[in-house]
């Protein structure tokens, strides 16, 4: 039986980012979440659905586009799928946070490197990990230890930290 109880996000790797925005915005309907830096961003969030959870409601669907070649300390590093037959980054999916370390614990026991990050901007957890075929999955959870005021202050934070690695 899986643990996984919804969909948090696709993340698509794009050449174009303002293109790509008025697309998603424009033709299908998603609207804008947030963006960092907030202006010329390298990484753009866009809201498919709200969702009634723990995370959902810091944390909706989101369709998530990044240029892989401006973004953070990974600019210009970027290994993935052959880029020309695929833009996905990774696929994330909710989890409950009570299931969070269940399933750190179930992954290491089927022998799964896997990577923990905190993403307090948005009051979440995450542990990574790849398919057999390389591709990044992520099992994202509401942080309940982290305040509204927590996560003000990362947003600013994380735009400071983008504005710098640009």
């Amino acid at each position: 039986m899986s643990v996984i109880c919804g969909f948090a996000e696709v993340v698509l790797n794009v050449r174009d980012m303002d293109a790509m925005v008025r697309f998603y915005a424009d033709v299908v309907g998603l609207r804008p979440h947030s963006r960092f830096p907030f202006d010329d961003p390298t990484i753009v969030f866009l809201e498919v659905a709200a969702l009634d959870s723990a995370l959902g409601r810091a944390h909706p669907q989101l369709l998530v586009l990044i240029d892989p070649a401006r973004h953070g300390k990974g600019a210009h590093r970027f290994d993935t799928i052959d880029q020309r037959r695929s833009a996905l980054n990774h696929m994330a999916f909710e989890i409950e946070e009570y299931d969070h370390e269940r399933e750190l614990e179930r992954l290491a026991g089927l022998g799964v490197t896997t990577s923990v990050v905190r993403f307090e901007h948005v009051c979440a957890k995450a542990i990574f990990y790849e398919d057999p075929e390389g591709n990044m999955l992520e099992l994202v959870c509401c942080d309940s230890t982290v305040t509204d005021e927590d996560a003000r202050l990362a947003a600013l934070r994380l735009d400071q930290k983008h504005r710098s690695d640009g």
